[in-house]
C-alpha cells in the first residue's frame, strides 16, 4: 500500500520536474532528505529515487528556459575547493572501507545539487519553496519520532533511518530546522497554515527531546537564548523560555533528566572522554598527514587505528586513555581535520565563515526596510540554525550532512537575491550608502546617537 501511495506521489512530481529546474531541485532535495524509500517495504524500497531525481534535473537543465545565470560567491568558492580537497584526500586515503566511498559520493552529489540550485532558485518564491522543502523533509524525521514519543508517554526509543547515523545526529539535524518552523508560522497568511507549522514545530521539538541527546539539549538552550536576545520583548521571551523549560522538566521521565544531569560531570563521563580520545586520534592523523589527512573515516578502519594508536602519547597533555577500538570522529571540526588534513580544515572553516558573512550581509541590507523584513527574518532564522550546528556539531560526526550545504547555499542565494533586486545596477557603493542617498533625512535620524 505504501509503495502504491509513493508511486502516485512520485510519478507526477517527476514529470513536472522535467519541465522546470526549480521543481527538479526540490524533488532532488525531497528524495535526499526525506528518504521516502526507507519507509517502504515493497519493490520501491530498492528503487534509487535520488538518482532518478538527479536524472530529471539534468533533463530540466536543458529544457527549462527560465533558469538564471550561475551565481558564484565566496561560499561557492570555498565549497568547491573543499570538495576538490576531499577528492584529493580520498585518492591518497589510508582506507577503502565502504563508508569512505559513501562519504565521497555524498559530498560530490550535494555539491552538484548546490550548483543546480544556484541556477534554479533565484526568486523569492523559489527560495521560500526550497526552504520549506528543506524544513519539512528534515523535520519529518523529528515529527514522526515526536508523535511516537508523545503517544507512548515518553517510553518510545528513537529509531534512525538514512544518513543520520544515530539519535544524536538526527536530533541535531531536526534542531537546525526548528527556526524555519517559527519563520513560516510568522509569515503564513492563513490561520490554518500558521497552526499547522506551529503544531509540526512542536512535534519536531518533541522528537529532539525523545532523542535524549545531551548535545541537542545544549543546542536547544543556545537556540532559546538567541531567540530571547534577538526578541524585541526580551523579558516576555525569557519568561516563556523558562516556562517551557519547567514544563519539559515536569513532562519527561526521570531517566531523561538523569541523563541530562551527566552534562555537569563531563570529566567523569566515559562517553565524553571517549570523544576526547577520538579527537586526539584525528589530530594525530592530521599531524602525520597535514596535506591530505587520512581520508574519509580512516580511523573506522581497524588497520589504520592500529597504526596510529601507538602514537597516542604524543598528546599526553590531554589526560585520556587510548581508545580500545575503532573510533568515529564525534566532531565536525576533528572529523574534517582527520579526514582531509589542515588544508581541508581551513577550507571548511572558510566555508562556515562565508555562510555567516552572507547572513550578516542580508541582515545589514534589510534591517531598516519594511518591504524586505521577510528577508531579514529569514536571515535571522538561518543565523540561528548555523549557531545550533556550530555548537551541537562540536560533538557529532556531521560534517557532511546534505542539509547543511543546502542551507548554506540558500543563505548565499538570499544574499545574491537582495543585492540583485534592491541595489541599483552598476552601483559601487554598499547598499546602505545607496539607501542613505535616496532618503538622507530618514537615514540620518535612524543612525544618529
Amino acid at each position: 500500500m505504501r509503495d502504491i501511495a509513493l508511486a502516485l506521489i512520485f510519478v507526477p512530481m517527476l514529470l513536472g520536474s522535467m519541465r522546470f529546474l526549480h521543481t527538479a531541485t526540490m524533488v532532488w532535495v525531497w528524495t535526499a532528505l526525506a528518504m521516502p524509500a526507507s519507509f517502504m517495504y515493497g519493490p520501491l524500497s530498492a528503487l534509487p529515487l535520488n538518482k532518478i531525481a538527479v536524472g530529471s534535473s539534468l533533463i530540466a537543465l536543458f529544457v527549462d528556459k527560465t533558469k538564471r545565470k550561475f551565481a558564484a560567491d565566496p561560499t561557492f568558492v570555498f565549497h568547491t575547493l573543499f570538495v576538490v580537497q576531499g577528492l584529493i584526500s580520498f585518492s591518497f586515503g589510508l582506507t577503502d572501507i565502504p563508508r569512505t566511498y559513501d562519504l565521497i559520493d555524498r559530498i560530490v552529489k550535494v555539491w552538484a545539487l548546490c550548483c543546480f540550485m544556484r541556477v534554479a532558485n533565484r526568486e523569492r518564491l523559489q527560495l521560500h519553496a526550497m526552504v520549506m522543502m528543506l524544513t519539512i523533509c528534515v523535520g519529518l524525521h523529528g515529527i514522526l519520532e515526536g508523535m511516537k514519543y508523545i503517544l507512548s508517554a515518553g517510553s518510545h526509543k528513537v529509531s534512525v533511518v538514512g544518513f543520520f547515523g544515530d539519535n544524536n545526529s538526527m536530533a541535531m539535524a531536526v534542531l537546525t530546522v526548528l527556526p524555519f518552523f517559527h519563520y513560516f508560522w510568522k509569515y503564513s497568511s492563513r490561520g490554518i497554515v500558521r497552526l499547522g507549522f506551529a503544531g509540526l514545530g512542536v512535534l519536531a521539538l518533541a522528537g529532539v527531546v525523545a532523542s535524549a541527546s545531551r548535545g541537542a539539549v545544549i543546542g536547544l538552550v543556545v537556540l532559546a537564548g538567541m531567540m530571547v536576545l534577538q526578541s524585541q520583548r526580551k523579558i516576555l521571551g525569557l519568561m516563556v523560555a523558562a516556562g517551557l523549560g519547567i514544563a519539559l522538566a515536569v513532562a519527561v521521565p526521570g531517566t531523561w533528566l538523569d541523563r541530562m544531569n551527566t552534562i555537569q560531570a563531563a570529566e567523569t563521563d566515559g562517553s565524553f572522554m571517549g570523544r576526547v580520545s577520538s579527537w586526539k586520534m584525528n589530530t594525530i592523523v592530521a599531524l602525520n598527514r597535514p596535506l591530505t589527512g587520512g581520508g574519509f573515516s580512516a580511523l573506522e578502519d581497524a588497520r589504520v587505528h592500529r597504526d596510529y594508536v601507538g602514537q597516542f602519547g604524543m598528546l599526553d597533555f590531554i589526560p585520556t586513555p587510548p581508545p580500545a577500538g575503532v573510533v568515529a570522529a564525534h566532531s565536525i571540526y576533528f572529523e574534517v581535520l582527520g579526514d582531509t588534513g589542515f588544508i581541508g580544515f581551513f577550507l571548511f572553516i572558510g566555508m562556515l565563515a562565508a555562510w555567516y558573512t552572507s547572513v550578516r550581509q542580508v541582515k545589514r541590507m534589510t534591517r531598516a526596510s519594511k518591504e524586505k523584513r521577510w528577508a531579514y527574518d529569514l536571515a535571522v532564522a538561518i543565523e540561528r540554525s548555523l549557531a545550533v550546528y556550530l555548537v551541537t556539531g562540536a560533538a557529532l560526526s556531521a560534517a557532511y550532512f546534505e542539509n547543511i550545504y543546502i542551507e548554506m547555499t540558500l543563505a548565499a542565494l538570499l544574499c545574491v537575491y537582495i543585492k540583485e533586486t534592491y541595489a541599483p545596477q552598476g552601483a559601487k557603493a554598499p547598499y546602505l550608502e545607496y539607501q542613505a542617498a535616496q532618503a538622507p533625512t530618514a537615514y540620518a535620524v535612524r543612525r544618529s546617537p
